[in-house]
């Protein structure tokens, strides 16, 4: 079997070889690269064919531990030239006979070792010798004494094209050359072994490799690449402690920063050489830094310390409140509490890298809080809003006697007796506390004093004018409906609602039922009147519409009322005195019972108000009636007048109430006349 270079073979093909040898198969050389032996001449010296063809061959064989003996010319080329460059190395140089169609008719028979150059018959299928004739030479040749050398190429059941053998063909060869006794063998049975100079000598190696880059960064990956010569070994040294490879085509990871000497040895049989590359890797650039402390109550001054790796040339801080620096080790003052993202980026030649850590920088809350009043008449109500910071809970003490009156965020304390007191609020959070102080006065009232307001309401309405008054409690808190129920029935309000803008804790409503006109209103409503009413909600003042909306009264009428006074219920309205006059409201008829007719108003605000109804208007009937007796009509016309006159009363009856008298009286002095 003639064999090339194996590198380009696959996996595997070093086993094949040393199976086909351990069969009883001998394996000669045929050039590393199948060259044409002529034709490499002509560009090359004797000494590169050698090197570069014949001796890496020789040395590869050997390596697999299959001994040459001899050599097949590729392609037949040869010349007395290539017969004297390789004769010290082989027993025998094979050609071929080409074209041969009678073995008898050719060059193809030896004595044993006559001479070291012989020619083969080619048996493929497609060669042009028939079997008859390459039979009649191996009859000849055993006749005679003489060596037949017979070649082929790939062995096929099926021949499909040129340089085939079929396996019918091959067998009748064999079983022919059996059946006539004749005997097989090797091609190191030929020549004269006194030819070869010993052990066949192996060229200089050569050690060449490149590298994709003799500079990088820790962590990249470099590839080497083989291009040593003749060599049948070789180990690569990557310098950094790994382990060796056997090969010089592979690629390799230097992890760690430093500078390492990469080095390549190869050998064959006789010689050794080494080649050394230098590879520098390069530390990368990571940022990194250190914070002391990462944690405290503010202000917190914190000292940052660069500790990058990969020799930084440049350095860029954001401490996360929108202060930065260029400098290396910097320090920055925290005012506020928060949690700040810090970043460091740094920079040199082989590009850029951030890092981010995280300071805690912790606040105490700030205590602070408004109140509706600071000082009054006992019992003053005092509303107490929280408007600290940073706090998440809070405990009042506001009247300094060291027990917690609240922790709301913002509620109502009356002061029932006088004195002077210290109101405090601590505000709480994980931190700590912080506390503040605001001093109430509260007075005692004199007895010729008047009554204000305040948180508790109150009423300008003069006492001999209120019939009488029902009040109702409830907590006012910024955004929320509120509602004031007043379940004794003691006026003709029932409720009323609104939704607050804004917090004014616990506030009372008052509602007077007054015996006339209120005194604050100089002008009456128009319609009849059922009612007139004060409605004060909380502190003088409060109840507008820039404190309120979406405000709502239910009221309530006596059904008999209605009836009695002929009022059309479609016509009730409720009125509310404000910019110096009365204004109607809308009103809607929400229910009923068996007593009452139930409405609800929408109001603005709340002051005085007054429910209003119109006499439904009645159908008059005409009559034409004799002339009355006009002595006696004017008679008692005249008593009629004088005790209207006598009881003066205010005109209250219903508006056309007069007409329908008139009517009435006229009927009457008509009826007399009759009789």
């Amino acid at each position: 079997m003639n064999i090339n270079s194996l590198i380009y073979s696959g996996d595997g093909a070093e086993e094949h070889l040393g199976a086909l040898h351990s069969a009883g198969w001998e394996i000669a050389a045929h050039g590393q690269n199948h060259a044409d032996s002529i034709a490499f001449l002509k560009n090359h010296t004797s000494e590169e064919w050698l090197d570069q063809e014949i001796l890496p061959n020789i040395v590869e064989i050997t390596g697999y531990g299959c001994p040459v003996y001899s050599f097949a010319y590729p392609y037949s080329e040869r010349n007395e030239i290539t017969d004297a460059l390789l004769a010290p190395y082989f027993r025998t140089l094979r050609s071929t006979n080409f074209g041969t169609v009678n073995v008898n008719e050719s060059a193809a028979y030896y004595k044993w070792d006559d001479t070291q150059v012989l020619y083969a018959v080619e048996i493929d299928d497609n060669s042009g010798a028939s079997l008859e004739s390459i039979k009649y030479g191996i009859d000849y040749a055993m006749d005679n004494g003489y060596v037949l050398v017979l070649y082929g190429h790939a062995i096929t059941p099926t021949v499909t094209g040129d340089y085939q053998t079929s396996t019918a063909r091959l067998d009748a060869i064999l079983n022919y050359t059996y059946q006539k006794g004749g005997v097989f063998y090797h091609m190191e049975d030929l020549g004269n072994s006194s030819w070869m100079q010993g052990s066949p000598r192996s060229s200089t190696v050569t050690a060449n490799f490149t590298v994709s880059t003799d500079s990088m960064m820790a962590g990249e990956n470099v590839t080497f690449v083989d291009y040593s010569i003749n060599q049948i070994g070789e180990l690569l040294d990557f310098g950094d402690g790994s382990a060796k490879s056997s090969t010089a085509d592979v690629v390799h990871t230097y992890t760690t920063p430093g500078t390492y000497t990469a080095t390549l040895t190869v050998t064959n049989n006789i010689f050794i050489q080494s080649m050394t590359k230098t590879i520098t890797v390069i530390q990368p650039l990571v940022a990194n830094f250190t914070s002391n402390p990462t944690t405290g109550l503010s202000p917190l001054n914190v000292v940052f310390t660069d500790t990058s790796t990969g020799f930084p040339s440049s350095w860029s801080w954001n401490f996360g409140d929108g202060s930065t620096s260029n400098n290396r080790n910097p320090t920055h003052t925290y005012s506020a509490g928060g949690n700040y993202n810090v970043n460091l980026t740094v920079s040199n030649e082989n590009g850029t890298n951030s890092k981010t850590a995280v300071i805690i920088v912790l606040q105490l809350p700030v205590a602070d809080f408004s109140t509706s009043a600071t000082g009054g008449y006992a019992p003053l109500s005092v509303l107490f809003t929280d408007l600290s910071q940073n706090a998440t809970s809070r405990s009042w003490d506001v009247n300094n006697d060291g027990v917690e009156d609240s922790n709301e965020t913002s509620f109502v304390y009356e002061y029932a007796s006088a004195g002077t007191y210290t109101a405090n609020l601590t505000a709480i959070n994980a931190n700590g506390t912080n506390s503040k102080t605001v001093q109430i006065i509260v007075d005692r009232r004199d007895s010729g004093s008047s009554h204000s307001s305040g948180g508790g309401g109150g009423s300008p309405e003069p006492a001999t004018n209120v019939k009488v008054k029902e009040l109702s409690q409830a907590f006012i808190t910024n955004g929320n409906p509120v509602q004031f129920n007043f379940p004794k029935n003691a006026t003709a309000v029932v409720y009323l609602s609104f939704d607050s803008k804004k917090t004014f804790g616990k506030t009372t409503t008052i509602v007077e039922m007054l015996k006339n006109k209120s005194k604050l209103t100089p002008e009456t409503p128009e319609g009849e009147v059922y009612n007139y009413l004060n409605i004060w909600v909380g502190n003088g003042g409060y109840a507008t519409e820039k404190n309120i909306e979406n405000a709502v009264v239910c009221f309530k009428i006596e059904k008999a009322w209605m009836k009695d006074k002929g009022i059309d219920q479609s016509s009730i309205i409720l009125n509310r005195y404000s910019d110096k006059k009365w204004n109607p409201l809308p009103t809607s008829q929400s229910g009923d019972d068996e007593k009452y007719m139930y409405f609800t108003t929408e109001t603005p605000g709340f002051s005085s108000f007054a429910i209003t109804g119109e006499i439904t208007a009645k159908e008059t009937v005409t009559e034409i009636l004799p002339i009355p007796d006009t002595q006696n009509l004017e008679q008692n016309n005249t008593d009629s007048e004088v005790e209207e006159t006598s009881e003066p009363k205010e005109k209250t009856g219903m508006p056309g109430f007069e007409m329908i008298y008139c009517i009435i009286g006229l009927l009457g002095v008509f009826l007399y006349r009759r009789r």
